[in-house]
């Protein structure tokens, strides 16, 4: 074969090979360059990138640096009775042994609510297995509350933890009617004041009467745990964990959070479309193979009181709605919880959320979803309203008083703001 003719057709198979060359790199450049955010959403990037958003703060509990315990001994007697078992003794004592580490002691009321007698854990645990603990006839649980709170810097990390049967009795008060009508106004000072986060938590344990015999299977009694939002959460978990794995647990509400700016998730595997990297956007969605994608969205719900863990609750406060005409349904809800108790109290709380998008007249849309947290839902605390006497251990005297107390004056949880995911037919 000639020379000329040999480096002719290797040229041109050079110029073929860059063509080639070219040609990849301009699909490839496309390829990256495709715009899925074709309703061009202010909340992602032509590319399918989430914007973040710089005042996003997140939460997360957060062990205290101190917990100081508080005890109030005047009308639950039945829960102390002479060495006699109860299961107040069981999970107050398995709850003070697991935070010992950060406690400096239990301490007891004066007749007067102010700050008395400190003990240790020990001293404690006689004290009230022989039922020798300091009493009070009086019970004023806004002069407690107070005193409590006076007595901690959450500056610091310090959290106050108080253990109350919470039935609100100035007995020895002149004014006590008067006092009883003023006890909601009185609370919602007291917490608008210290302006930190408060959260009740309900239990149970057997109650005796004088002779030691069994008068009632299960008595109310409370924790209340006051200082910074991340240490409240952090203690209720924990307390509630312990409870709950006893069988003794009501329920928890509280007051004064701040849970973040937005809720924390993640996903599952989508049908009819996949997920892009790790970005909250999914493309390929194909209409023509199936009418519907199901994105699996998983919330994260350990930050947040435990009655969101309610699947039929969690279904009322779960909102989503679709922003550019798509229709959208809820499918499947699945909230798996899971409390691990070993060296350190641990609780996991998920809710996998089957959204369902279909007959999306664009290219794609975006899905905007959150949750409204139920502040006020009491549902589990009713039972024990109604009491017409503080001698009633199947109820709490004034507990309604106290509830409508934490949320009366302005101290309120912060409300979340919407998260968003982009569907895109493109791929």
């Amino acid at each position: 074969m000639p020379k000329g003719h040999s480096k002719q057709r290797k040229s041109i198979g050079v110029l073929i090979f860059i063509a080639i060359v070219i040609l990849a790199i301009i699909l490839l450049s496309k390829s990256c360059n495709r715009c899925y955010n074709t309703v061009n959403d202010s909340h992602f990037n032509c590319d399918g990138t989430l914007i973040i958003d710089s005042t996003d703060v997140s939460f997360r509990p957060t062990m205290p640096a101190k917990i100081k315990f508080f005890v109030e001994v005047s009308g639950n007697a039945g829960f102390f009775r002479k060495n006699k078992p109860t299961q107040f003794k069981e999970d107050v004592y398995q709850i003070m042994s697991y935070y010992n580490s950060l406690s400096d002691g239990i301490t007891f009321f004066s007749d007067k609510g102010e700050v008395a007698t400190t003990v240790p854990l020990q001293s404690f645990r006689s004290m009230m297995n022989t039922c020798s603990v300091p009493t009070s006839g009086d019970t004023h649980i806004p002069k407690l509350i107070h005193s409590m709170i006076n007595s901690i810097d959450t500056h610091a990390g310090e959290v106050a933890v108080l253990i109350s049967d919470m039935k609100f009795d100035p007995t020895y008060q002149k004014d006590k009617a008067v006092l009883i009508t003023q006890y909601s106004t009185d609370i919602s000072k007291i917490f608008g004041d210290f302006g930190q986060s408060v959260c009740l938590i309900g239990a149970t344990s057997d109650y005796l009467d004088k002779s030691g015999n069994l008068a009632l299977e299960a008595s109310p009694y409370y924790f209340l745990v006051v200082g910074k939002p991340e240490h409240v959460a952090e203690i209720r978990n924990g307390i509630s964990t312990l409870l709950e794995n006893n069988g003794h647990f009501i329920d928890n509400i509280e007051t004064g959070f701040t849970y973040g700016t937005r809720s924390s998730y993640s996903f599952g595997i989508p049908e009819n479309c996949y997920q892009l990297d790790k970005e909250p956007t999914f493309v390929g969605y194909e209409p023509s193979i199936n009418d519907t994608c199901v994105v699996k969205l998983k919330v994260n719900l350990e930050n947040y009181r435990w009655r969101v863990a309610d699947e039929n609750v969690f279904r009322e406060i779960f909102k989503c709605k679709t922003l550019y005409g798509s229709e959208i349904q809820v499918g499947d809800v699945n909230v798996e919880t899971k409390n691990i108790v070993h060296a350190e109290l641990n609780r996991k709380a998920v809710a996998t959320v089957d959204l369902k998008i279909f007959n999306m007249p664009q290219e794609s849309d975006v899905i905007e979803w959150t949750i409204e947290l139920p502040d006020l839902d009491v549902a589990m605390f009713s039972p024990y309203f109604g009491a017409m006497s503080e001698n009633d251990p199947s109820k709490t005297y004034s507990l309604e008083n106290f509830l409508k107390g934490m949320f009366y004056g302005g101290v309120v949880n912060d409300s979340l703001k919407p998260n968003y995911f982009l569907v895109s037919k493109k791929s």
